[in-house]
């Protein structure tokens, strides 16, 4: 499955949580202004909280943001049940279960 790089940024931090921007970036794999940039948008979608704490500034999941990155997880999880399952030749559906 893919991830998008703010769908990184929630799941590092929940994860992680709290980091500081430069650390966000080594995790994610992205520039730090790249990452300022996410974690600016985030922040204003208030998914995120950034805290100054002298002498550095820190990074934390909103109650919002916590609930999205572990729907995330979750999705993602299913998402590697479906590979695998689909690798071992099961059907997509459930038992039982079909779309009409």
């Amino acid at each position: 499955m893919f991830l998008t790089v703010e769908q990184k940024i929630l799941v590092t931090l929940l994860e992680h949580e709290p980091l500081q921007n430069n650390e966000i970036a080594r995790r994610v794999g992205i520039t730090q202004e790249h990452c300022c940039r996410k974690v600016r948008f985030l922040a204003e979608e208030g998914l995120l909280v950034s805290e100054f704490h002298a002498p550095r500034r820190v990074n934390r999941l909103s109650p919002a943001g916590h609930q999205m990155a572990e729907h995330i997880l979750e999705v993602k999880k299913i998402s590697k049940i479906l590979e695998q399952n689909e690798k071992l030749g099961l059907p997509k559906e459930p038992l039982g279960f079909s779309r009409k």
